[in-house]
C-alpha cells in the first residue's frame, strides 16, 4: 500500500458533504439517496451494521436505525475517533442505535465472527487493494445467510476516468489516479467477483452518470435524475453499486 491513509483527516468526507464544492457536496449527498433507497428498508431494531473503510462514516449513520447496533471499521485512527464522535451524539437522536463499537483493522482480515452481521458497507475501499477478491469474501464472511453487503467503486467504463483526472489535477481530494486507485471494475467485473464469492446479486447498477453535472445547475433537478439512475440500473454512470446477499 504506497498511499499513506493516515495523512487523510478523519473527517473528510464529512467536510466534503457539507461544505464542499457544489459538485462534490451533491457527490456526497448522493450516496447517502442510495442507502435510503437500497438499504435502509431491510433494516430494522436488532440489526447488526458493518462498514468496512468507514472513514468519516457519512454511510454507516445513514443506515443507522433505531435500535441497530453499528461496527465502524476503518484503518485510520483519526477516521475513528471522528466516527466515534458521530456515533456518540447519534445515541440521543431519533434513530438511537442500542450501542456502537468502532475498531482499527483492515478489511482483508476482519477481527469478527463468521455470520454476525445483517449488513455490511463496503463503498470504494476495493479500488485501493492488489487483491479485491479478499476484502469481498470476509464481508461474505462475517454477513448472516440473507444479510445484504452493500458495494460501490468507480466504473471505468463512464466518464470516470475524465472526472478522476479532473479532480486530481484540481486538487479536489487526496491524488486517486496511480496511487490510490490501483484496481479497476467495470460492471461486469464486480458482478463476478460478488458471484465468486458466493454471493447473489440483488441489484447492480450505477449512479452519477449526468446528475453530478446537472447539480450545478439545478441540485433538485439532479436529485431526481440520480433517483430515477437508482431505480433504472444501468451500466453508464461513474460509481458502479451492487447489493449481494448472502445465500
Amino acid at each position: 500500500m504506497s498511499f499513506d491513509y493516515h495523512s487523510v483527516a478523519g473527517d473528510y468526507q464529512y467536510r466534503a458533504l457539507h461544505s464542499g464544492h457544489p459538485m462534490q457536496r451533491f457527490w456526497h449527498r448522493g450516496k447517502l439517496i442510495m442507502i435510503d433507497r437500497l438499504i435502509r428498508p431491510h433494516l430494522k431494531a436488532g440489526a447488526r451494521l458493518l462498514e468496512i473503510g468507514c472513514g468519516a462514516g457519512n454511510l454507516l449513520l445513514q443506515a443507522t436505525v433505531r435500535g441497530s447496533y453499528p461496527v465502524a471499521l476503518d484503518l485510520s485512527m483519526q477516521a475513528l475517533t471522528f466516527v466515534r464522535s458521530r456515533l456518540e451524539e447519534a445515541t440521543s437522536g431519533a434513530e438511537s442505535p442500542m450501542g456502537f463499537v468502532c475498531t482499527q483493522a483492515v478489511g482483508e482480515c476482519l477481527p469478527l465472527a463468521e455470520a454476525s452481521f445483517e449488513c455490511v458497507l463496503l463503498s470504494e475501499v476495493i479500488e485501493h487493494l492488489e487483491a479485491p477478491q479478499i476484502p469481498i469474501r470476509e464481508a461474505a464472511r462475517v454477513l448472516c445467510p440473507g444479510g445484504r453487503l452493500l458495494i460501490t467503486t468507480p466504473n471505468y467504463h463512464s466518464f470516470w476516468p475524465l472526472m478522476e483526472w479532473t479532480i486530481d489535477r484540481l486538487n479536489m481530494a487526496p491524488k486517486m489516479a496511480g496511487e490510490q486507485h490501483i484496481s479497476r471494475f467495470h460492471l461486469a467485473s464486480l458482478k463476478k467477483i460478488l458471484e465468486e464469492a458466493g454471493l447473489g446479486i440483488e441489484y447492480a447498477g450505477s449512479i452519477y452518470n449526468l446528475s453530478p453535472f446537472i447539480s450545478l445547475i439545478s441540485p433538485e433537478q439532479a436529485k431526481r435524475l440520480l433517483q430515477r439512475e437508482l431505480s433504472r440500473p444501468s451500466a453508464l454512470g461513474m460509481i458502479l453499486v451492487a447489493v449481494a446477499v448472502k445465500l
